[in-house]
């Protein structure tokens, strides 16, 4: 096996929760084009292998976000990401010998149109 850090087709990282809540916090700064701001984020782990983080940004000067409780907040809202409203029929499981099969009728649908 190839040493990872002489393997120059892939990129590796190994990221501890700090990163991850950092990564994240940026993303949805960013995408709700808050500019400055202060924020607070935790993860939530119930143990049934449902892992959330959940977030809150107010104001910059806003210091009332440390008295938030992130555990509360998670019980009261909505799941509200980019992946929170695709319906369940949506979300294709590869494992699934019936989607393994939609899938292959799709493909050969494809492969007879594009050969005119």
């Amino acid at each position: 096996m190839k040493n990872e850090k002489n393997d120059k087709k892939h990129h590796y990282f190994k990221l501890n929760a700090d990163d991850i809540l950092e990564i994240v916090c940026h993303h949805l700064a960013d995408q709700e084009e808050l500019g400055t701001y202060s924020s607070k984020l935790t993860f939530i782990d119930e143990g049934n292998d449902e892992l959330r983080i959940v977030a809150a940004f107010g104001e910059l000067e806003d210091e009332s976000i440390d008295e938030i409780d992130l555990f509360k907040s998670d019980k009261k809202i909505d799941y509200n990401g980019d992946h929170a409203n695709i319906p369940e029929g949506s979300i294709l499981d590869p494992t699934n010998p019936e989607t393994r099969e939609k899938v292959k009728k799709i493909l050969e649908k494809i492969e007879n149109e594009l050969k005119f």
